[in-house]
């Protein structure tokens, strides 16, 4: 009950501290990882829990797509928040690298820019002026190349940010625009410009996602028939008559640009939205951008928080220790190994050793104390349902990894031989025996405190394998022994306590017969060996009947206790040298209960077929 009582009030205390709220737009996977190593000896694993991912290069891709109108206010935030950023990554071993395009008609690349080291050179891209044409086709797909020309970074650490008013009318990388006619002032034209737009549409603003599908079935009969560089003379031009039947270059140049902006998106690639000007004199260009950014007002510091920080406070993982069936249908079962020494917990560089905390319900352990509580916290349950919950206090960064390292233990191997289980380090392979945990998930919290959905991390397997027992001579005649292994507990639970108890006996056997022979003999008795065992002179002393009978089973009594005490041993670990002591003693013992003199079983017959005391 009372452990009950603690999940509970573990459950509630983190469903009222989150306050879920349903995020918003595309959502990237969590960098994350669980990772076992083999089994040891002692059928033990240590499991690594880690966040970001522990295979996971700390290096981050930052591209700004910027629209030449883009105002000196947002170019200087835009800078503010790289200088914060460095500020940050610079007590870490991490790196960031950023990308700037400007674009008009064309696209300005820079190259990849160090943030720590070539602050200087950013501002200088950034702050560039350029005019004539906006190609925001061109822009993205420069910034789209960027990042996937950089294949040591991993997809979910790119971001690119993309500022425009959404004034745009050409595409392809090499300016592009259609020959669309219309009629002015009693003449045909075809001149290609942002009023395109309200010519064919008045000042309507198209609903997108119908917009869109309509434009890309129009792109399948009309094609790039009427296309041509921007500046030169087209060759054929669309029926004046029936222009609005035909695409236009704003058309092209809106569609193009919000594909490749959702293809960036696909390729899981973290992707934001602002608008260059607050107010334009194009609505649907305004309209457009507020489509793309899915209606969300994005700060640079939202940004900056995102690139910085994997979690936010109030994440957890639950982790559910491992038990199953093995490949053969046996059953196996894994145990967290509750131990203040066993687990740990690694941020960065820094080692946190965990510290108990008072609870009467459950054990409950703190991670690097401070003046409010702890920053990182776990609540481990025991039981049919094993498992612990990890909790973060504080935001998890992408530049300083966390990770929770623990050891289970198999309770249960098997002991006839064979290979059992296949080790898969990360869980990659999909494997579905002797995994060191049920199932592990996290309940992440994003940079800007909103709840996510949970994911799950991949299930590590471990292996082990049993020889049968076997003796091997070599050529000197040597005796080689070669046992199944057995199942080796925690410490405290190892059996050791046939030498304690053998000891302890011992000791108080010797101190019990000191005491008795001298006060029997006055002095210790003479022992002497001959060839039927140890043999005990009393010296004319008479003995009674139950003296002589006790001293004469006091042998082949204890020979009975030592391999009674041994054979509890055998049930542990089975040794040909405890083979050998346990049949010696059971030998012995009954070798000595024989009723022929001068055994001890003669005597102790002689002692019950005696009438006299003495």
């Amino acid at each position: 009950m009372k452990k009950l009582i603690c999940l509970l009030t573990t459950f509630l205390s983190l469903f009222f501290m989150m306050k879920p709220v349903e995020a918003t737009g595309l959502k990237w996977e969590i960098s994350k990882s669980k990772t076992a190593t083999q089994l040891d000896s002692n059928y033990q694993s240590q499991v690594a829990l880690s966040l970001p991912s522990k295979s996971e290069n700390l290096v981050s891709d930052v591209v700004f797509v910027l629209d030449k109108s883009t105002s000196a206010q947002i170019e200087n935030q835009a800078l503010e928040m790289l200088e914060q950023l460095k500020a940050q990554i610079e007590k870490t071993d991490a790196k960031v690298k950023v990308g700037i395009v400007i674009f008009n008609k064309t696209a300005h690349v820079s190259s990849w820019f160090n943030l720590t080291s070539q602050m200087s050179q950013i501002k200088e891209a950034i702050q560039q002026e350029i005019t004539s044409g906006t190609n925001s086709h061109a822009g993205l797909l420069a910034g789209k190349e960027l990042l996937d020309n950089d294949k040591e970074v991993e997809a979910q650490r790119k971001y690119m940010v993309f500022v425009s008013d959404g004034i745009t009318y050409m595409y392809n990388q090499e300016p592009t625009v259609t020959a669309w006619s219309f009629e002015n002032d009693g003449g045909v034209l075809n001149w290609a410009g942002p009023d395109n737009f309200k010519s064919k549409y008045s000042d309507s603003i198209p609903e997108w996602n119908t917009y869109f599908k309509n434009v890309k079935n129009q792109l399948e009969s009309q094609g790039n028939k009427y296309d041509y560089i921007y500046g030169q003379t087209p060759t054929v031009s669309t029926p004046v008559l029936e222009s609005n039947q035909y695409l236009n270059s704003v058309d092209k140049a809106l569609y193009y640009t919000n594909d490749t902006y959702q293809n960036m998106k696909e390729e899981g690639y973290h992707c934001y939205v602002m608008k260059a000007n607050g107010q334009s004199h194009y609505p649907w260009a305004t309209s457009f951008m507020e489509y793309l950014s899915n209606n969300e007002e994005v700060s640079f510091d939202a940004i900056q928080n995102d690139i910085y920080y994997l979690l936010d406070k109030g994440s957890y993982v639950e982790d559910y220790i491992g038990q199953g069936k093995d490949q053969f249908g046996n059953e196996y079962n894994f145990d967290f190994v509750n131990e203040v020494n066993q687990f740990y917990m690694m941020v960065g560089q820094k080692k946190y050793t965990p510290e108990m905390i008072e609870d009467d319900t459950c054990y409950h352990y703190g991670f690097n104390k401070q003046n409010d509580g702890y920053d990182y916290e776990l609540y481990y349950y025991s039981g049919v349902e094993e498992h612990f919950i990890w909790k973060m206090n504080v935001p998890v960064t992408q530049f300083d990894p966390v990770q929770l390292i623990y050891t289970v233990i198999l309770t249960n191997p098997q002991e006839q031989a064979g290979e059992y289980g296949y080790y898969d380090e990360d869980g990659h392979l999909n494997k579905d025996n002797l995994k060191t945990n049920i199932r592990a998930t996290l309940h992440p919290v994003d940079s800007n405190g909103n709840a996510l959905e949970i994911e799950d991390f991949l299930n590590p397997t471990v292996s082990y394998s049993v020889q049968n027992t076997k003796i091997q001579e070599n050529p000197k005649q040597e005796t080689k022994i070669q046992t199944a292994k057995k199942s080796v507990k925690t410490g405290d639970e190892q059996m050791i306590y046939p030498y304690i108890v053998l000891s302890l006996l011992t000791i108080s056997i010797v101190s019990v017969l000191k005491r008795r022979l001298v006060l029997l003999f006055r002095r210790f008795p003479v022992i002497e060996v001959t060839m039927t065992g140890f043999c005990m002179r009393t010296r004319g002393q008479t003995l009674t009947r139950g003296q002589t009978f006790l001293l004469a089973a006091a042998g082949p009594g204890m020979n009975g206790l030592l391999a009674a005490i041994w054979a509890m041993r055998m049930e542990q670990c089975a040794t040909i040298r405890g083979s050998a002591f346990l049949a010696a003693n059971l030998l012995t013992g009954a070798f000595n209960l024989l009723p022929v003199p001068p055994l001890d079983g003669a005597q102790m017959l002689r002692c019950l077929l005696q009438s006299s005391p003495k």
